[in-house]
């Protein structure tokens, strides 16, 4: 009797410990929301004269499709203010953090409520937003995530200089953004060497504006130190506005690559395809991967 009854609370806590060690499926974004900036963000940081700023009903729209999206954790590029940022994820079900930059676009995240038992925002990359002294670019947003089984990831969220997507870091004729983009790759790898020699498990992200593949100099510059690197929208075709190379994607370090479900790569095409549409929306799509996270 004594034995069946110590075999049944053996097997009970043996059922409590594999409940608690399973992993949890969580979903990871980045989403460039292309100026996504209020009156009110524009009378701190001036905007070039271009630039369409979104009416209310643009702002309900992105909404929808945040809502749609269902991520957990949300990378964001070319945000104004948090403050703007609460008009399209709710307050009431996501954290936010953002960058620091004295600039109009930021770099940000926004994380659903109750996933993770910690989250800390460290000092932001600044260094890859002074590269230019007479024009600040963007600075790397740098946080990390505590699971509830005391796991922890850090993220860098990017959003890198544009106009050498595809074209030798060396080109003349793109000389200017390509140098600059060259000079943030030593910043990269010195966050990168550190992370490392932590051991520290990470994800980089956001918009790299640079097709990137593992035989290319910029990719293979950054992940040569890395043990088996992810990058999961390598070789693919994004779907969004008909389609090219993915500027958008991840990095991850050989401890996340573990965490990585394959093929879990999507991307939420918006329904609306035409320009005018997309001035509303954003000329980048919400691409996403799954990670199961113990």
């Amino acid at each position: 009797m004594y034995n069946k009854i110590f075999a049944y609370i053996l097997y009970t806590l043996c059922l409590v410990n594999s409940a608690s060690a399973q992993a949890e499926i969580l979903k990871l974004t980045t989403w460039n929301l292309e100026w996504l900036v209020s009156q009110k963000d524009i009378q701190n940081t001036p905007i070039p004269q271009n630039v369409n700023l979104r009416n209310a009903s643009d702002f309900q729209q992105l909404q929808q499709y945040a809502i749609k999206l269902q991520s957990d954790i949300i990378a964001l590029q070319e945000i104004g203010s948090l403050e703007t940022l609460r008009s399209v994820f709710p307050a009431n079900k996501y954290l936010f953090f953002i960058s620091r930059d004295p600039i109009a676009q930021h770099t940000a995240l926004a994380v659903r409520y109750s996933v993770f038992a910690h989250i800390e925002q460290n000092p932001d990359l600044t260094e890859l937003g002074n590269i230019n002294g007479s024009h600040p670019l963007r600075s790397g947003l740098d946080v990390t995530f505590y699971t509830k089984e005391k796991n922890s990831l850090r993220i860098l969220v990017l959003h890198l200089k544009s106009g050498c997507q595809d074209y030798p870091l060396t080109n003349k004729a793109l000389k200017p953004s390509c140098q600059f983009l060259k000079e943030q790759l030593p910043i990269l790898q010195e966050w990168i060497r550190k992370r490392l020699m932590e051991k520290q498990a990470f994800i980089i992200l956001g918009d790299f504006n640079r097709v990137i593949s593992p035989n290319e100099f910029f990719y293979k510059s950054l992940s040569e130190k890395i043990t088996s690197p992810t990058f999961p929208t390598a070789y693919q075709a994004n779907p969004c506005w008909g389609g090219s190379y993915f500027i958008d994607g991840f990095m991850l370090d050989h401890h996340a690559t573990k965490w990585f479900i394959p093929n879990s790569l999507s991307v939420l095409k918006y329904k609306e395809q035409g320009f005018n549409q997309q001035n509303q929306l954003s000329d980048h799509c919400p691409v996403s991967i799954k990670l199961s996270i113990p």
